[in-house]
């Protein structure tokens, strides 16, 4: 065991207290009653990266604000840059819980809390790490820590951050440290996420509800009508319908698939992972590809008429859908909002009104899993895990991804500590406490791994 690993075995319990303390203040982006709390976690981890020996400083946004922490190796070392987030999802439902969501609970091996997996871990192994190789054999590369308090909701202030200090966070690798590994003991490197295009469409009758005995058969009804648009998206095989949506869909190359193929992907697993529903889609590819390569289009709600208990014998005024497409390259999200806006238009049937709005468009995200930072994380990894680790790419939306590509570096690989079932934005998320020492281990080889490259 070398000087900074016996270090990182010793530190840990203090590692652990502190992602206790972290855990504790409940970061909640989303509700505005936690915005003094999110504030409190910026303050921890402020105060944490200054006790570790970096740099840091607190910037203010028109959100929640964002944490950046620096270690100055020198001008010939290489610059990495590490992204995470300190906010998190609200906990609800609490009476899901076997224990409170923010106090972290050991349960066997694993570590349970709300933000355990998504993303405290992560923001606790990034500055632990740092100050592992600080204090023994020293950080050979020049790093930048930007902690958001914002992922939780779009990220709004991040981009305009990045974009306004890019000469400042100019770095020549980048790597965003939430996500999850491939399996137990096989860790993963992201290398693509697809995109978003998230809209809502509001069909109109009426406009007030109207008593079903005297005017239903007679006028429109507006639920009928969606339930004819939403049944329009696909063709019986499970394809998207709308006109246009895979004319820019860029396929992932031969041997690429060839390798997912060969790598043991646990369908099973993931069948379990979702409550053991039936694996259907896109015909002609596997589960993974349907995730990582292929774009989809699904209905997150629909909302229209009576819901309540009992009867309520009502023609629907309005009613609702919000549809959330995720892309991959090289479609583009504002022109996919657009061909739903003309499907909509040409399926709704004649005497309703018909609203689409796009309220998010993200790009997808591609990186090069052959390039330096890939076969520099890769060997880190492995030599920790004891295996290579999987180059993948990811079915979610990563806004940060594409615009640090865009903005700082085209050089950008996601790498995350959770494990697949993590119950992430669910009740009892939670990660192995192995985890925590592991991330950090493997850190400081992604430090040596990368000033070593630039040698």
């Amino acid at each position: 065991m070398d000087t900074t690993d016996r270090h990182i075995r010793d530190a840990l319990p203090t590692v652990l207290s502190g992602f206790e303390e972290l855990i504790a203040i409940p970061s909640i982006s989303t509700d505005p009653a936690y915005a003094g709390s999110v504030r409190d976690a910026s303050v921890w981890v402020r105060n944490r990266m200054d006790g570790a020996g970096l740099t840091a400083e607190i910037h203010e946004t028109e959100g929640h604000p964002i944490v950046v922490g620096r270690h100055v190796a020198g001008p010939d070392a290489p610059t990495l840059l590490v992204y995470a987030h300190y906010d998190v999802q609200p906990a609800d439902p609490l009476d899901a819980w076997r224990s409170p969501p923010f106090t972290l609970t050991r349960e066997g091996e694993n570590l349970v809390a709300r933000g355990a997996a998504d993303d405290k871990a992560q923001v606790v192994v990034q500055i632990a790490a740092a100050e592992a190789a600080l204090r023994t054999t020293g950080l050979p590369v020049n790093l930048i820590l930007v902690f958001e308090g914002e992922e939780e909701v779009g990220s709004t202030h991040l981009t305009p951050f990045v974009a306004e200090h890019r000469d400042a966070l100019a770095a020549d690798h980048a790597i965003i440290a939430d996500s999850m590994m491939f399996a137990p003991d096989r860790p993963s490197l992201i290398f693509g996420m697809r995109g978003l295009a998230y809209v809502e469409i509001e069909v109109v009758g009426s406009g007030h509800d109207l008593h079903s005995g005297q005017y239903g058969g007679a006028v429109p009804n507006p639920v009928h009508a969606l339930a004819r648009i939403v049944a329009s998206f696909h063709d019986p095989q499970g394809r998207v319908a709308v006109e246009g949506f895979y004319d820019s869909v860029r396929d992932a190359p031969r041997e690429v698939r060839e390798g997912w193929a060969a790598m043991g992907y646990d369908e099973a697993a993931f069948q379990r992972s979702a409550g053991g529903a039936a694996l259907v889609g896109e015909p002609g590819y596997t589960t993974p590809e349907r995730l990582w390569i292929r774009p989809c289009l699904d209905v997150n709600g629909i909302v229209g008429g009576y819901t309540g208990p009992g009867k309520k014998t009502v023609l629907p005024g309005r009613a609702s859908a919000k549809v959330s497409c995720r892309l991959v390259p090289d479609q583009d999200p504002h022109e996919v909002t657009e061909l739903l806006r003309n499907h909509v238009r040409r399926h709704a049937p004649a005497g309703v009104d018909v609203r689409v709005e796009g309220y998010q468009a993200n790009p997808p995200f591609r990186s090069d899993p052959t390039g330096p930072l890939f076969q520099a994380a890769g060997r880190a990894l492995a030599d920790v895990y004891g295996v290579e680790p999987v180059r993948v790419a990811h079915g979610g939306t990563l806004p940060i991804a594409r615009d640090l590509a865009e903005l700082l570096t085209p050089s950008v690989a996601v790498l995350g500590l959770a494990l697949p079932g993590a119950n992430m934005h669910a009740p009892n998320e939670w990660i192995p406490a192995s985890q925590v020492e592991r991330g950090m281990r493997a850190m400081v080889r992604v430090y040596r791994e990368l000033a070593a490259e630039k040698t």
